[in-house]
């Protein structure tokens, strides 16, 4: 699902936001998408992040002024209109060129798939400057819990492995202090969404403050920038640029081979004319291209018809 930048879109927000109050997920998604019935508030995120085209982890609980403001303002996906425009500190991170950005390529090994349930195994992280790899930042997690059986399988970690790794307590305040070294850095990982979440849950946990640069996604960079290739696994996208991932499914090699992948494609998107570090977010935040599959499907009806 996607929501269109429609004026009528922009006149239902308007009206809103001339309300002047808070609104939760399923409020503002039941007039924004205009559903029906109200959803619950999970269901409602995750319709709001689909029709952003945003992380679901990138939405508030409840919708205060200034973040009806974002919606309407594009900070969440969505170009700014004409006489609105980011803060200073934005706007300098967004002019910044490419070649002078710096990236911070992150994988995490975990016990599960939520957040809220699932521990940290294992931390790799490859800093980018300069367009080459300059720091690298690696440990195993003692998740102080049982390691099901099948991520010792998928990742060979297990509890010998981790006997003697810190625990949480002190993993992710030192990663913390190792990310602030470059503050204003993009986040970037594969399926950016999945790192970021419980990266946000774990500093949640040790009082510790969040990532303040944006969130890059090399699948998403790679749907825009080598459609072609068709899947946008980091299995096939090192496949498609040639690289070898030393140790795949461990935290350190899966960042080194995504960091590889990120050089990879954002020489892509400079030489398509990207040379900001705002506009490579803008080109993430780019709706697909679906049209040539819909022609391709009448295509075949009008065959079959004729």
């Amino acid at each position: 699902m996607t929501l269109p930048p429609t004026s009528a879109w922009r006149r239902s927000l308007d009206r809103i936001r001339a309300e002047g109050r808070a609104l939760g997920a399923a409020e503002l998604a039941g007039r924004l998408l205009f559903l029906a019935g109200q959803p619950s508030a999970g269901v409602a995120r995750r319709l709001l992040a689909a029709a952003l085209e945003c992380p679901v982890e990138a939405l508030p609980d409840r919708f205060e002024a200034a973040d009806l403001r974002a919606l309407r303002h594009g900070l969440l996906g969505r170009k700014a209109d004409a006489g609105d425009s980011p803060g200073p500190a934005q706007r300098a991170r967004g002019s910044l060129p490419i070649a002078r950005a710096a990236f911070t390529v992150v994988d995490l090994e975990t016990t599960g798939l939520s957040a809220d349930a699932a521990a940290i195994l294992e931390i790799g992280a490859v800093r980018v400057e300069g367009l080459r790899p300059t720091a690298r930042f690696a440990t195993l997690v003692d998740p102080g819990a049982a390691i099901p059986a099948s991520i010792t399988r998928l990742t060979g970690i297990d509890h010998e492995l981790v006997a003697d790794a810190p625990g949480a307590a002190v993993a992710i305040p030192a990663l913390r202090r190792w990310l602030a070294r470059t503050p204003d850095a993009a986040f970037v990982a594969h399926n950016a969404g999945f790192d970021a979440r419980f990266l946000r849950c774990a500093f949640e946990r040790s009082g510790l403050p969040p990532l303040p640069g944006p969130v890059l996604c090399t699948r998403r960079l790679g749907r825009r920038l080598v459609p072609a290739l068709g899947r946008f696994d980091l299995d096939s996208l090192c496949a498609g640029f040639g690289i070898a991932n030393r140790a795949r499914h461990r935290a350190l090699g899966d960042a080194d081979a995504t960091a590889r992948v990120l050089l990879e494609l954002l020489a892509l998107a400079r030489a398509q004319g990207v040379a900001t570090l705002g506009e490579l977010v803008d080109l993430q935040e780019r709706p697909l291209r679906r049209r040539a599959r819909r022609s391709r499907k009448r295509g075949v009806r009008a065959a079959g018809g004729g």
